[in-house]
Order: C-alpha cells, then structure tokens, then sequence
C-alpha cells in the first residue's frame, strides 16, 4: 500500500542540528514535505552557525537555535512543548533527537528505529544501510516518504540573496580581480585532520593554475584555520588572495563566483554543490557515497584503499589515503574541468 500524508498536520519540527552537510543534505527531504503539507508551518531546529543556510530557502517557515546551556535547555523544551507541533521529525540519527521528538508533544513523531527512545517513536524506518551504499540525500527522502508521497527532488537547496551576491562581487573587485578573470577558489579546511589534504599539495595545484591558466587563486578559510591558509602562500611560488569570510553567508557568495573550486570534504564542498559550482573535491576515509557532493559539476578525487570507509580519526597507517593523495591524480581532475 502506497505512504499517504498524515492528517491534520499544521504545524511541523524538523530536527536537525549537526553539520552544514547534514543540514543541506536534508533539503530535499523538507522540499517533499512541503509539496505534501503545502499549508502546514515548517521549523527547523538547527545550530546557530549552521542555521544560516536555510535563509531563503522557501520550504522552511522558521528555524529554531537549540541552546545547550542546562538552563536554557530546560526553558527550550518547554517552550517547544508550547507550540504544539502535530508532526515531528528526528531527522537526525540520535538519541537527543529521538528525546525531543517526544518531548515536543508532537502525536506523529518520525524517526529511524537505531537509538534510544526509538519506542517513543510513532512512524520508524527500520532498515539498515551498508556503507558504501546510499546517499545522505536518499537516506532523507526514504524517511519522510513513510509519511509522504511522490519521489522528490534531489537537489540540494541553498538560496542567496541579491544583496549577498553584489557584496561578493564589489568585493572581488576591491582585490583587483575582474569579471574576465579565472577565479579558483580553494578551501583547504575540514572538520578534522584526517580530512585535510597536505597544504603543500594545494600550493602545487594552485601554481600550475596559474602558470597554466593565469588563474587568480583565492583562498578561504575558517575562522580557526588562519595556519592553513598561511602555510599554502609560503609554499606557492605564485600570488594568492586569503581571506576567511565573516558568516557562511559571505563564504556562499564568494564560492558563487569562482569558476572553479578545489576542497576537502566538508561544509564549504556541499555549499558549492548546492550552488551548482565545478569542483573538485577530495575524499580520504570518509565514506564519498554517502557523502559526496550532490552536483553534476563535481568530481570527487580519492585512493581506494583496502580499508576503506572507515571514517575513523584514528589509523594505523599514517592517514594514507589523504596525507598521499597525488598531486596528479587531483590535477588531472582539476584540468578536465578547466578544458
């Protein structure tokens, strides 16, 4: 018998508060869920430095900050309680999220049956995947098709402003770069060691960029990743431009404008996939199926190794498959997009 959507659902709680990746790599799955609530309010509850990428997108009515403070958390849950959602969804595999799907109050409270308080749940998906198998994208749409129907859109959705857009560009400007120029943009952080590609290797890229192309190379980074940026200049033997955007508002932006951009996996690659940008990005041990850019502009550059996916930080063997990932095996990839 085909899923139906629930009845009289008006008001709905998306929980999701982990990672740029996992939140974008939802919105295809809230997309659905707005073609089959069309009328019903739709939150989402996310981190505040993540929070920001649903801004525009037009499936998300509101966005809710948990704060993890024990007091303030206990003022949260009961103000959640207080909205009284119809519907809530634990898009997030975890036990916390299991826990506020019940606290909510919501009667229809979905999730996937893995975690504790999964007994709390009233829809479950009950399968398991095997790594190396589904994408997170698909891994969404199969839970909210429980409660959904059609098949959904698998795009990623990451709406930016116009204002965003002239402030990028007046920027680039502002560094002496112009509308004709080549602009490759190079994020060489990750949100862990074992995710990031030597600075090294990106300074090798980044010169034979320039020498090859006359590419103008702008590198972005994180807050905290000022070492990264720097060791790269130190080793290029070409001119760059650093800067770490103020909000992954600006970052968006700026990414919006390259031609080309070269990555870790991390955040900033499902931002630029979700703005449809070429990229090549490069993979050690996380698992790339499930976590790959979902662009046709994109191209995913890995060893494969006998190990793999563990997607541990720990390894006996020295991070092999990103600390001695080949230049040229990225170059490669990287002179098919520019040709």
């Amino acid at each position: 018998m085909p899923n139906r959507p629930l009845p009289n659902v008006r008001k709905i709680l998306i929980i999701r508060n982990d990672g740029i990746g996992d939140l974008l790599n939802s919105t295809p799955a809230i997309a659905l869920l707005r073609q089959n609530y069309p009328d019903a309010e739709i939150a989402v509850l996310a981190r505040s430095l993540n929070a920001p990428v649903l801004i525009g997108n037009p499936d998300v009515d509101c966005v809710l900050i948990f704060d993890r403070e024990v007091g303030s958390r206990l003022r949260f849950y009961h103000d959640l309680r207080r909205e009284k959602y119809d519907l809530a969804i634990a898009m997030r595999t975890a036990s916390w999220s299991n826990f506020v799907a019940f606290l909510s109050g919501a009667r229809y409270r979905l999730g996937r049956y893995h975690k504790r308080f999964k007994h709390t749940l009233t829809h479950a998906w009950k399968g398991e995947y095997q790594k190396g198998n589904v994408h997170e994208v698909d891994r969404n749409l199969e839970l909210v098709q429980l409660i959904c129907e059609g098949g959904g859109d698998r795009r990623l959705v990451f709406n930016l402003l116009d204002d965003e857009i002239a402030h990028a560009k007046c920027q680039l400007s502002d560094w002496g770069i112009t509308p004709d120029d080549f602009i490759v943009g190079i994020h060489p952080g990750g949100s862990s060691f074992d995710k990031r590609w030597p600075e090294g290797s990106y300074a090798q890229i980044a010169d034979q960029l320039v020498r090859e192309y006359n590419a103008r190379i702008l590198i972005l980074r994180g807050p905290r990743e000022a070492e990264l940026d720097r060791n790269i200049r130190q080793s290029m033997q070409s001119a760059s431009i650093a800067y770490a955007p103020k909000s992954i508002r600006e970052l968006a932006a700026l990414l919006k404008q390259c031609n080309l951009v070269v990555c870790n996996d991390s955040g900033p690659m499902h931002i630029a996939a979700a703005l449809d940008v070429p990229m090549v990005t490069l993979f050690g041990p996380t698992d790339h199926v499930v976590w790959k850019p979902l662009s046709d502009k994109a191209t995913v550059v890995r060893r494969d190794m006998p190990c793999w996916p563990c997607s541990a930080h720990k390894c006996k063997i020295g991070w092999e498959c990103m600390k001695k990932l080949p230049v040229d095996m990225v170059w490669r990839e990287v002179e098919a997009k520019v040709k």
